[in-house]
């Protein structure tokens, strides 16, 4: 072996050992695998739900999975950004964590009543959720957990613990939502609902336990006044970019709903969820390159470059990945879904692209506290994805894809202005 091979082989592997010891890298896959095995097991769920399940059933509950979804975001209030920002240099991580929690508590029981009043009369085929008291209450407390839950997600990455949560959301809470939709089956759509928001609710427990316990946070039932005021102005903020942010989320899946019919709605939430899996590596990175922005004082040059090229290599990588293979994975769901839904689902796959460039560009005006310049950015994707969806998706679901992917790329554009220079930005990359 010649020196310069010799010296190749050295460098290759010192490279290795930066990358293994790089929290960026480390909480990025970490949380990929979670994000992964979570969209997994998401597939895997809607594979078992659509052989069990009619068609019908299957599109309204993913129209109020969605809707879950939005809801569980709004009841957040930005308090998930929040304790990514501030925890890491927190003087009093265990009373800005109890606030954090006990706010999100609050505010989902709120928001989550108040949906079950306006669900139903904004799209007819979600009135189940008023068949009973019971179904009010049950979808009260699982929206709820599911809010929560996102909540501690963002407590584990700020903490940089995201391998902890592997086993909680990554495992449990996966094994859970696979083994309930079989129990289920009575209830109907409202059942599909359950099997999931259990799945979430439980892992939300068992990680405020591992907090506890295992990061050393004595979290209560309680709110800090001054740690709300210190967190609040951030979270509104975050809040309110992010809530514009949620909005196409759900708003699709109903526009699809009320135009193409409960079928038609099935189709698109199947081929939706399959893209989301692609984009869930982009939304991991994201957040590891926010939370580190949070951590370190090197260059945010060189944090902003680590991080396009990691999320570059996984997300175009996953695309060709899916792209090649779109026809087979819908046929597993059914022969209507693959005749139906192939073209749709290579649409929204490629489309993941445009979903990375927003990701990261939007992540790092969090880092740079631009957030001024992240909620125009994110008005510019509300009013191209929704404008595009309410004037062409009545001529069919292929339009759904290209206001998805359209409204991403002119949101990273904006944003990409914004991180450039003036008169948005003015950062010092270097510092």
């Amino acid at each position: 072996m010649s020196h310069a091979q010799v010296m190749e082989r050295v460098g290759l592997r010192d490279r290795i050992g930066e990358l293994r010891h790089d929290p960026l890298v480390q909480n990025s896959v970490f949380l990929m695998l979670i994000t992964a095995l979570g969209a997994g097991s998401g597939f895997v769920f809607w594979l078992i739900v659509a052989r069990l399940y009619p068609t019908a059933q299957v599109g309204q509950a993913s129209s109020l999975l969605s809707s879950v979804a939005l809801l569980s975001y709004f009841s957040l209030f930005g308090f998930s950004t929040s304790v990514i920002r501030f925890l890491p240099t927190s003087r009093n991580p265990a009373e800005d964590t109890s606030t954090s929690i006990s706010a999100v508590t609050v505010c989902s029981v709120v928001i989550n009543f108040g949906y079950v009043v306006i669900g139903p009369w904004l799209a007819h085929d979600l009135g189940f959720i008023h068949d009973s008291i019971t179904h009010v209450l049950l979808f009260v407390l699982l929206a709820g957990g599911a809010a929560v839950n996102l909540l501690t997600d963002s407590i584990f990455v700020a903490a940089r613990a995201t391998k902890a949560n592997l086993l909680i959301n990554g495992v449990l809470m996966s094994v859970a939502k696979l083994a309930l939709p079989a129990v289920a089956v009575s209830f109907g759509a409202f059942g599909i609902f359950a099997a999931s928001g259990v799945a979430s609710t439980l892992a939300a427990v068992v990680s405020i336990v591992v907090i506890r316990r295992h990061l050393r946070i004595r979290v209560r039932a309680h709110i800090s006044w001054t740690a709300l005021r210190t967190m609040l102005n951030y979270s509104l903020s975050s809040y309110l970019s992010g809530a514009l942010n949620l909005i196409p989320q759900i708003a699709l899946p109903i526009i699809v709903l009320h135009q193409l019919g409960p079928v038609i709605a099935a189709v698109y939430f199947v081929a939706f969820q399959i893209s989301n899996l692609v984009s869930s590596a982009s939304y991991a990175i994201g957040e590891s390159t926010f939370a580190e922005g949070a951590h370190e004082s090197r260059s945010l040059r060189a944090l902003a470059k680590r991080s396009a090229g990691l999320m570059a290599a996984v997300t175009v990588t996953a695309v060709l990945l899916v792209t090649a293979l779109a026809e087979p994975i819908l046929r597993l769901f059914g022969a209507e879904y693959a005749d139906t839904g192939t073209t749709t689902l290579i649409m929204f796959t490629v489309a993941s692209l445009a979903v990375a460039f927003n990701t990261w560009t939007s992540f790092l005006l969090r880092v740079t506290n631009q957030l001024q310049s992240l909620l125009v950015a994110n008005i510019a994707y509300l009013i191209t994805v929704l404008g595009l969806a309410v004037w062409m998706v009545p001529q069919g679901l292929n339009w759904a894809a290209i206001a998805w992917g359209a409204g991403n790329l002119v949101s990273g554009l904006v944003a990409a202005i914004a991180l450039m220079g003036p008169p948005f930005g003015n950062v010092n990359w270097d510092e």
